[in-house]
């Protein structure tokens, strides 16, 4: 999923950044409303894979959710690291730079050292909120 594995798909966020340059807010918001849409819903699959196993579902659709929340904030962190890269001097609004800076920020305020510690994704996410603070710093 890094950078440069995929051409297509790296080639999808420059496009994005691209269409962001002129319509930053639209692109922002969209990318952060498919972002929290990840973390709803549930694999219905599980009651059936495991009938009867009411722990075992739930399990599994633990597991399967944060696998969908965690890719779901590596991409939407790749796609606002093209986008802002891509952005000039003072491109986001007040509000949008805030709403940005507040949900990167709110990342570092108390993060799970015992998942950073275990989790190569876990720490990739960070490293790109890492990357998005810098750009955001860049432009604002």
């Amino acid at each position: 999923m890094g950078p440069g594995v995929d051409p297509q798909f790296d080639e999808l966020l420059q496009s994005l950044g691209k269409v962001a340059q002129k319509h930053t807010k639209p692109v922002v918001d969209s990318l952060l409303r498919w972002r929290k849409s990840q973390k709803d819903g549930s694999f219905s699959d599980a009651a059936r894979m495991y009938p009867g196993n009411v722990k075992a579902a739930r399990m599994h659709d633990a597991i399967y959710t944060d696998r969908r929340v965690l890719a779901s904030i590596y991409l939407t962190c790749r796609a606002l690291v093209v986008a802002t890269a891509s952005l000039g001097k003072d491109a986001l609004s007040e509000a949008l730079g805030n709403q940005l800076e507040e949900l990167t920020f709110a990342q570092f305020r108390n993060p799970d050292i015992k998942a950073l510690a275990m989790s190569t994704n876990h720490r990739a996410n960070t490293e790109l909120y890492a990357m998005l603070l810098g750009n955001l710093a860049n432009i604002r």
